[in-house]
């Protein structure tokens, strides 16, 4: 990414030298268009543009999930996180002090340490049933290192990291979290799916009918996460064939996913899982939810006979 002196526009709308020097008919209308074509920019790498709002579930009947909020829209991204980065989210966010530096903390010490501040977060994309995170960061001012040392370090850089790292770090310096358009359409689910209501059906010991939409989501991501995808490696091969424009190789690949996914019923109860979570359609995501973790019990009790056998 080019390097663009003169700092931030956040930066020079509050200097008010430099606000003079931004009227419309200076330096203006050339600022509206640079804005213009860096929007152009990320919506060519589908990135949207729209940054997240952050909100936080880490009970026990929800599990430890961030959710991001599309701001002015509707949906939410839930993003599942380990119990050590939910405790440490929540903590910053509720500006809590802790006696001894969390592991988060310290990342934001060595980097304002070395110079650097993180300017935004990027979810990029989603391999499996996991994301994939961008942290983003800027060189400042730097008051400990010497000249070798600047000249050597490059002005911006982008690294990878998990979501719940990403995220932590995005609050502690106050930086934007984006999120690939593709992977929010496909993974972001209506506000009302996490939302109490007390409108679910009276006295019905069945699944779904009786179970709160968000629970019925939460239970379907945890056996998706915990199951295996036999075709990981097939649909990894796939997208550097599309990207490589080697079509033959990715139609071979695409029809050996599809006979998979045909002769291994667990896996098609993940796929209709996760379509009809991404419909809305909860009773029946709880129902193939249900058939699922029968069938891998039925598995497991057939693999456990067989090891006795031995």
């Amino acid at each position: 990414m080019q390097l663009m002196l003169g700092g931030s526009l956040r930066v020079a709308l509050k200097n008010p030298d430099q606000l003079e020097l931004l009227r419309w008919e200076e330096r203006g209308k050339q600022v509206a268009a640079d804005v213009a074509e860096a929007l152009a920019f990320l919506y060519s790498r589908n990135v949207m543009h729209n940054d997240l709002k952050l909100g936080v579930r880490a009970t026990d009947k929800h599990g430890q999930v961030v959710l991001l909020k599309l701001k002015e829209s509707a949906v939410l991204l839930p993003v599942y996180i380990g119990e050590f980065e939910c405790t440490s989210l929540v903590k910053e966010i509720n500006k809590k002090p802790t006696p001894r530096p969390l592991t988060h903390d310290l990342m934001k010490t060595m980097l304002e340490t070395l110079g650097f501040r993180v300017t935004m977060v990027r979810i990029t994309a989603l391999v499996g049933n996991t994301y994939h995170a961008r942290v983003h960061l800027a060189r400042g001012r730097r008051q400990r290192l010497g000249e070798a040392a600047e000249a050597s370090m490059p002005a911006e850089v982008d690294i990878d990291a998990r979501p719940s790292d990403a995220v932590n770090l995005a609050v502690r310096f106050g930086a934007t979290i984006y999120v690939n358009r593709e992977v929010g359409a496909k993974m972001g689910h209506p506000v009302h799916a996490f939302v109490e209501s007390g409108s679910a059906g009276g006295g019905s010991n069945g699944s779904g009918a009786g179970e709160q939409h968000a629970e019925v989501v939460r239970s379907c991501r945890e056996e998706i996460m915990a199951y295996s995808d036999p075709t990981i490696m097939h649909k990894l091969q796939l997208q550097l064939a599309i990207a490589e424009e080697r079509f033959e190789d990715a139609t071979a690949l695409r029809d050996a996913i599809d006979k998979i996914l045909a002769s291994d019923r667990a896996l098609s109860l993940v796929v209709a899982m996760e379509t009809a979570i991404e419909d809305g359609r909860f009773e029946e995501a709880s129902r193939l939810r249900d058939e699922f973790k029968a069938l891998r019990k039925a598995q497991q009790l057939s693999s456990s006979e067989i090891s006795d056998l031995s």
